[in-house]
C-alpha cells in the first residue's frame, strides 16, 4: 500500500534528541515557506532494536532530483504514485543516490560527543542552520488526510500539529505489519542545501531486503537478500561468501553517451561491462530509461569485456535533463541502475562514467 508520500521544503528551526525510549527518534522542527511548523521524527533505532544503516553523501551530486528542488512550491507537496519520477521522488534502488557499501551501522546514543547517529545528524543540521540553508524532507505526511491529529508531548513543546515521518527506505520490508508501507519511488530522506553543495542523509533498516518488485516494492521470493552495512559480499547460513547481487553486480552499466554531437536519436550509447569469469547471453535483457521505455538486447557479453550498445532511438532514450539507466535481465529483474544529472547531460559528445 502506497504511503501518503511527498516532499517538504523549509528551514531547520530546532531539534531534540531522544535517548531513553525503545524506539528513539531525532525530533526536528522545520518551518516551511508559508511559516508553518512541521515535526520531522527521524528513526535512529529499529523497533526490533537493530541498528539502522546510515548513508551520508557529501557532496550529493549527479542526480536528477537536485534540479527540481529549487522549483518546489511552498509547504508540503503531495506526490501521488502516478506522479512520481526520478526527478521528483526518491528510490534508493531504482534511482541510486549512493553506493551501497558506504552504509554504516551507527549507535543511536553514545556516552561522548560525536559518537552516535543523532550526533552525526545534528552536526549537519547545525551547520545548515548557521548558513540559513534549505532542508528538503522526503517522507509521509501525518496525520493522514481525514484523520485527527494525535499530539505527543513533543508536539506541545514544538507547537506542531502536523509532520513528516518515514524518513527512511520504504521498500523491501518483510511480510507483516510493515509490508503495507512498501512501494516504489517513495523512499524517505533528508537533502540539505548549503551555499556550495548538497548533502544527502539517508537511512534504511536491516530488515529491508533488495531487489524489490517494480510494482509493489515488496521482496521478490527467492531473489531478495539483505544488504549489510559496508558490504560488497554476503554470507549465506552455511558460511558461503558470494558477491551481493545489488551492491556488486556481475553485469553493470559502465558509462553512457547521453548527449551525442548533433541529433540524439539513434546515436546515444550505453556501455555495459561483465565482471564475471563467464560469458553472459544477453538475449531478452533490456536497458530501461527514466520513463520505463525499454530497449531489448541480444548477443553475448564476454567474460571481463565491455559491450557498446547504440540505442535505436525508438524505445529507451537518455534525456539530457537528467535521468536513470536501468539494466534488467531476461526475467525482468533489475541487475544494475545508475543516475545522471542535468549537468551531466549538458556536456555534448562526452561519455558519463559511472563509479557504482
Amino acid at each position: 500500500m502506497s504511503l501518503e508520500y511527498g516532499v517538504l521544503a523549509g528551514k531547520v528551526d530546532v531539534f531534540k534528541r531522544e535517548d531513553d525510549q525503545d524506539t528513539p527518534h531525532l525530533q526536528i522542527r522545520v518551518i516551511d515557506r508559508n511559516n508553518q511548523a512541521w515535526r520531522v521524527p527521524v528513526n535512529v533505532l529499529s523497533g526490533d532494536q537493530s541498528l539502522l544503516i546510515f548513508h551520508r553523501v557529501d557532496p550529493l551530486q549527479g542526480h536528477p532530483i537536485l534540479a527540481s528542488l529549487s522549483d518546489l512550491e511552498p509547504g508540503f507537496i503531495p506526490l501521488p504514485s502516478n506522479s512520481r519520477s526520478v526527478s521528483r521522488a526518491l528510490d534508493f534502488f531504482r534511482s541510486p543516490l549512493f553506493d551501497w557499501p558506504t552504509g554504516v551501522e551507527v549507535l543511536p546514543s553514545g556516552p561522548g560527543e560525536n559518537d552516535d547517529l543523532q550526533d552525526s545528524l545534528i552536526t549537519d543540521l547545525k551547520s545548515l542552520k548557521s548558513q540559513n540553508g534549505d532542508i528538503f524532507v522526503f517522507g509521509a505526511k501525518f496525520p493522514k488526510q481525514g484523520q485527527p491529529f494525535n499530539p505527543k508531548p513533543i508536539d506541545q513543546e514544538f507547537g506542531t500539529n502536523q509532520g513528516i515521518h518515514d524518513i527512511h527506505m520504504n521498500q523491501g520490508n518483510p511480510p507483516g505489519n510493515f509490508e503495507r508501507d512498501n512501494g516504489v519511488f517513495q523512499d524517505g530522506g533528508l537533502i540539505l542545501k548549503f551555499s556550495n553543495r548538497y548533502v544527502g542523509l539517508f537511512l534504511r533498516f536491516q530488515t529491508q531486503w533488495l531487489p524489490t518488485d517494480d510494482r509493489t516494492g515488496n521482496r521478490i521470493p527467492n531473489k531478495s537478500r539483505p544488504i549489510p552495512a559496508g558490504a560488497n559480499i554476503l554470507s549465506d547460513p552455511d558460511g558461503n561468501v558470494t558477491p551481493s547481487n545489488v551492491s556488486n553486480p556481475d553485469i553493470y552499466v559502465e558509462r553512457a553517451l547521453v548527449n551525442p554531437i548533433g541529433s540524439d536519436p539513434g546515436k546515444e550509447v550505453v556501455v555495459i561491462g561483465n565482471a564475471s569469469s563467464e560469458d553472459v547471453d544477453l538475449t531478452g535483457w533490456s536497458i530501461v530509461d527514466r520513463n520505463n521505455l525499454a530497449e531489448t538486447l541480444s548477443g553475448v557479453l564476454g567474460s571481463g569485456e565491455s559491450l557498446r550498445i547504440v540505442l535505436s532511438g525508438n524505445t529507451a532514450q537518455l534525456g539530457n535533463k537528467g535521468g536513470t539507466i536501468r539494466l534488467k535481465d531476461a526475467s525482468g529483474n533489475q541487475v544494475h541502475a545508475v543516475s545522471y544529472s542535468k549537468e551531466d547531460g549538458s556536456i555534448e559528445g562526452r561519455y558519463v562514467r559511472f563509479i557504482t
